[in-house]
């Protein structure tokens, strides 16, 4: 009884932070990611080499999309755009669950960051829609799930209005919600402690599905991406990087 009732408590704190939200339905089999075509410009490159590449090789635009929601706050880019998404500051952790940059519905959501968060915190996480179907949102970072796929995409980027941060990735996890040794502790954005804060690396890199040699300092600040596990709707894959530049 007393481990039926452990289960239940961790499934209700994980919907209370947005982590079962997430997950991967029918429906999003058959919808497809927001056109984010008119909310791209040319680069500088692009002016001078050639006006008509497509839209997929120039830059989103972080003034036109604020302009159509102000609670983007930035653009999520991983090696080679194979993820390349605006990222909301979510209300609360159900709103952009299946809203779009519009803030209408929309099955595959919009990636946000936790509504206890921001892009300041000490662990920015951010939570994003996959699919069995189709490459939407953070369907992606199944890939990590290959350490080959990993040491060809070790980092990732976030690109606010006044930077691009690089992060290096030092832990790929694959968490089961049922499993009682799993912890939660990544969707945090802070810590009491030094002690907790090292206690949590520790953890996480121990729980790695693989080992990537990248340390973590305590003055390594975090980004966290999670998405559900498309092979089994109780698992999440947790992408963990440390800011390098």
């Amino acid at each position: 009884m007393k481990k039926k009732t452990k289960i239940r408590l961790i499934v209700a704190v994980a919907a209370a932070i947005g982590i079962t939200g997430i997950c991967t339905y029918s429906i999003l089999n058959t919808k497809k990611a927001y056109d984010y075509t008119d909310y791209y410009v040319d680069t500088p490159a692009t002016n001078e080499t050639n006006k008509d590449e497509e839209a997929s090789e120039k830059e989103l635009s972080l003034p036109l999309l604020k302009k159509t929601n102000p609670d983007v706050v930035g653009i999520i880019e991983t090696d080679d755009r194979v993820i390349y998404e605006p990222v909301v500051q979510a209300p609360d952790n159900d709103y952009y669950v299946r809203r779009n940059i519009e803030r209408k519905y929309a099955a595959a959501g919009i990636p946000y960051i936790s509504g206890d968060g921001n892009i300041n915190a000490k662990n920015v996480v951010i939570y994003g829609h996959s699919s069995t179907r189709s490459n939407i949102i953070f369907t992606p970072l199944m890939d990590y799930i290959n350490s080959d796929y990993y040491m060809k995409h070790p980092t990732f980027r976030f690109i606010t209005e006044e930077e691009t941060r690089t992060y290096q990735i030092f832990a790929v996890m694959n968490i089961d919600l049922n499993n009682l040794d799993h912890s939660l502790e990544f969707t945090q954005s802070s810590w009491r402690s030094n002690n907790d804060f090292q206690a949590f690396i520790s953890n996480t890199i121990n729980n790695s599905l693989y080992r990537t040699g990248a340390s973590v300092s305590n003055d390594d600040e975090l980004m966290t991406l999670v998405t559900c596990d498309t092979r089994d709707g109780n698992k999440r894959i947790v992408v963990i990087g440390k800011k390098v530049a």
